[in-house]
């Protein structure tokens, strides 16, 4: 392995200088060095496939060797695979657990691709808990230089962790395979944390969880699978179906009975943080589809999502009537029917009150996750005079009598 990096960190730039079809050195990536890797560290090949590639059409700035988990993927264009990537200006290759940036480029473009394979990045280094203090999770420099290719920056980008190895510098061939099975125990747990054993269900996943704060991967019975899907893929497949307001609610803790009950409250209010953020998105894209079929585009434009990058501003979105009057709109999401009560706090209901005018409820109810659709109504003014409200917390902020305290 030794002799196969350093050959190739010798002779590259040189090579590239003459055709790629055909070419020796070209052929030596794809083909050779594969065999040499494989056969020095006995990887089984029924379960891991070896690919190298120098480019396709023309040299590759970045040439690399990949190790593919065959139930993971096939293909350095999607999923996740171990990697040595050569730097631009051989100035030394990387040992890498990394993922397809084609995937991301080709779903997000470009632009916010970038973000979200590095959310995905960021959210794996959280995850692992492997034994790593013999790899790094700093970013990797691969020093591209082309103006007409992305790959270099989306190897970067989808960089979870690794090693570097220096030209002229290179390890032995035992700390090499050492380095080289090491990682592919990271590997190992990372397929085991695969949500379904699911690629996009996973990005999906991990990309909502990290933007909303919960950088674990681990899920229950109870949790809201593939809700994930319909926040990352709103834009385009989800639907929502306007409804008359009903005439009343229904409570079945009216009767005001204690129950024990066992209560996952962490995972519970990682569920409903979800669907309350699926639930405004859909909102956003409502109202802009609203704006638009009234010849507004230039208003779709303006809508903010303001919990989004805040929360506590008594109101989820801006949005606006056709004239351009703004709409303070607060949205509540539930997977349950029409009539199941909902939770507002104090702060909504004041600022309801305060901008009666410009204050809208939207409540999503019947929300179906697999189809991305719901319906909702709305409501319109002060919700302090339109719904009947029950206190259901306290807060505490004093004592009335300290001579019925406990004695010591």
């Amino acid at each position: 392995m030794q002799q196969t990096f350093n050959y190739i960190l010798q002779n590259y730039l040189k090579a590239k200088n003459e055709n790629l079809k055909g070419n020796k050195l070209a052929d030596y990536i794809r083909e050779d060095a594969l065999e040499k890797i494989h056969i020095k560290s006995n990887i089984d090949t029924s379960k891991y496939k070896f690919k190298g590639s120098a480019g396709q059409g023309g040299w590759a700035d970045v040439p690399w060797i990949a190790i593919f988990d065959k139930n993971i993927t096939t293909m350095a264009t999607k999923g996740y695979y171990i990697v040595y990537l050569f730097c631009a200006d051989m100035s030394g290759v990387y040992l890498s657990l990394n993922q397809g940036w084609t995937y991301f480029k080709n779903k997000y473009g470009i632009k916010d691709g970038r973000e979200k394979i590095k959310l995905v990045s960021n959210a794996w280094k959280n995850i692992l808990s492997s034994t790593l203090s013999d790899f790094s999770f700093e970013p990797i420099n691969l020093n591209g230089i082309s103006k007409n290719s992305d790959l270099a920056e989306g190897y970067e980008l989808g960089h979870i962790c690794g090693k570097f190895y220096e030209s002229g510098n290179i390890p032995t061939n035992s700390e090499l395979i050492n380095d080289l099975r090491n990682l592919l125990g990271v590997y190992r747990e990372l397929k085991g944390k695969l949500k379904d054993n699911s690629i996009e269900k996973t990005n999906n996943s991990l990309i909502v969880d990290f933007n909303l704060g919960f950088l674990d991967n681990k899920n229950s019975e109870e949790d809201l699978n593939d809700i994930e899907d319909t926040i990352e893929n709103f834009e385009k497949s989800s639907v929502l179906i306007e409804d008359d307001p009903p005439l009343d609610f229904y409570s079945k803790d009216d009767n005001h009975e204690f129950k024990t009950r066992k209560t996952n409250f962490i995972l519970k209010a990682k569920n409903q943080k979800k669907l309350g953020f699926a639930g405004e998105l859909m909102v956003v894209k409502y109202e802009k589809e609203s704006l638009i079929a009234n010849g507004r585009k230039d208003l779709s434009k303006k809508i903010e999502h303001v919990a989004k990058e805040h929360d506590g501003d008594g109101y989820d979105i801006l949005s606006f009537e056709i004239d351009g009057t703004k709409k303070f709109i607060e949205v509540k999401t539930t997977t349950k029917d029409k009539l199941t009560p909902f939770m507002i706090s104090s702060n909504e209901v004041k600022f309801s009150e305060l901008n009666s005018g410009n204050y809208y409820l939207y409540r999503i109810f019947d929300f179906n996750k697999k189809t991305s659709t719901g319906k909702l109504f709305i409501l319109h003014g002060d919700i302090s005079k339109i719904l009947k409200l029950k206190s259901t917390q306290y807060i505490v902020n004093g004592m009335q009598d300290t001579n019925k305290l406990p004695n010591k």
